[in-house]
């Protein structure tokens, strides 16, 4: 209550008081109780009131005393806002937690972080790149037939090599490794695991490329430097299909990146480094894999395309010995292929001989036996060993033995000479022998 207020009291209380004869101080105590008591109904009343006028619907909070911080002046604040504004700060939620309290919805929890899709970073990506395994692709060897068709094939090789999760050595780092341990070109299987040693990789890659009857033979080497294989196969192939032969035999003999030996490669690569203990045989790392597959190709390479052939021969006899004698042949021979260096023949020939009054004509038949020596697997060039025996109407038993050298013209011709030729003539009361020339063209079928 204010001093202006007091005073008034106690001058209104001193008249009143000497007006009635009573005491001023206890009079002024009096008012002064009064004065309080209305005060305090008055302040309840105007409490009622505005409790009445608030809305239902939005409950005021507890009001703060007047010392408070300002936080709790400004949550008072917030709680009389408007629904607009109520709606405003419901969608922003979460971001402040006292306007959450404000609005008195119950805080959002956050719930458990939902994983999504593992995304291999960088060096998750690095490491699966290292640990693909490497190859060595040497470059293929051809013969006979242009560089084309080997830089094909190598382009091929590396294709399906990639596409079966190889990593290809680039062609230089193969090249210098070449060069390093002087590699014998083309490489046998040995060189070729040795090669790919020296260049740190895991497995490496050889072909050769060749023509035999008008068709490309490729032949496909693969070397691992675990102690696998080493593998072979071999395919014929023309123009149109020499892409999808090669990959087959890619496929076969490359063994897929996830085969992969290490402690066999270990043991290996520290044999490679310095010598080693003598072991069983059984963990001697030998080539005898490569010897046991070899008769399995030369099977496969036997079986000829063309079965029968024609040949036109003539021959010329000397004899030998005081009884000089001349006599010429010239003939057919149909011949039957059992295998590619084995075949039969069966010969039919004109026969001009020597006779007791001068010259004679006769004929001469015989079965041929001849087996073909080859210098090397990548040419058609043979040595032709044959042996006959046949029939001379009117003279006798004949029996035929030659050597001599078989020339390809192309995939279906040959030429042909017998020059080592010693031959028996079984005469009814003699045998002559003579020494014979030939030369025949063989057409095959």
């Amino acid at each position: 209550m204010s001093a202006l207020a007091l005073a008034l009291c106690w001058s209104a209380a001193s008249h009143v008081a000497r007006a009635q004869d009573i005491d001023p101080a206890a009079a002024a105590a009096n008012a002064a109780a009064a004065a309080e008591e209305r005060a305090r109904e008055e302040a309840e009343e105007e409490g009622e009131a505005e409790a009445e006028a608030a809305p239902e619907e939005a409950p005021t909070p507890p009001a703060a005393a007047p010392e408070e911080t300002p936080d709790a002046t400004l949550e008072t604040e917030t709680a009389e806002a408007t629904p607009e504004t109520t709606a405003e700060t419901t969608e922003a939620a979460g971001e402040t937690s006292e306007t959450e309290n404000t609005e008195g919805a119950v805080p959002a929890v956050p719930g458990p972080a939902v994983p999504g899709p593992a995304v291999p970073g960088p060096a998750e990506a690095a490491e699966a790149i290292e640990n693909r395994l490497r190859l060595v692709a040497v470059d293929s060897a051809t013969y006979g037939i242009d560089a084309v068709v080997g830089q094909y094939v190598d382009r091929t090789i590396r294709e399906v090599a990639t596409e079966m999760g190889y990593e290809v050595v680039p062609r230089a780092a193969t090249v210098a490794a070449a060069q390093r341990l002087r590699m014998p070109y083309p490489p046998a299987p040995a060189d070729l695991w040795r090669a790919t040693y020296v260049a740190r990789a895991h497995r490496g890659i050889f072909a050769k490329v060749w023509a035999h009857e008008g068709r490309y033979v490729t032949e496909v080497t693969v070397a691992s430097v675990d102690g696998g294989g080493p593998f072979f196969a071999r395919g014929t192939s023309g123009n149109e299909d020499l892409g999808e032969v090669v990959t087959r035999l890619v496929r076969e003999t490359l063994p897929l990146a996830t085969q992969w030996d290490a402690a066999a490669a270990e043991q290996h690569a520290r044999g490679q480094a310095q010598p080693q203990q003598p072991v069983t045989p059984a963990q001697t790392f030998t080539p005898r894999p490569r010897l046991r597959r070899l008769p399995a190709i030369r099977r496969r390479s036997t079986r000829p395309t063309r079965r029968f052939d024609i040949a036109l021969q003539t021959e010329a006899a000397f004899g030998v010995g005081s009884d000089f004698f001349y006599n010429h042949l010239f003939g057919a021979r149909l011949g039957f292929r059992i295998t590619t260096n084995s075949m039969l023949g069966l010969y039919f020939g004109y026969a001009n001989l020597r006779g007791r009054d001068g010259r004679a004509g006769n004929m001469l038949m015989y079965l041929q036996y001849e087996h073909r020596l080859r210098p090397s697997m990548r040419s058609d060039f043979s040595i032709p060993i044959r042996a006959a025996i046949g029939y001379v109407p009117f003279n006798g038993p004949y029996f035929r033995l030659a050597a001599g050298v078989n020339i390809p013209l192309s995939s279906r011709v040959e030429i042909a000479f017998d020059i080592l030729n010693p031959t028996f003539w079984l005469l009814p009361n003699s045998t002559a022998v003579s020494f014979d020339v030939a030369a025949e063209m063989i057409f095959r079928l």
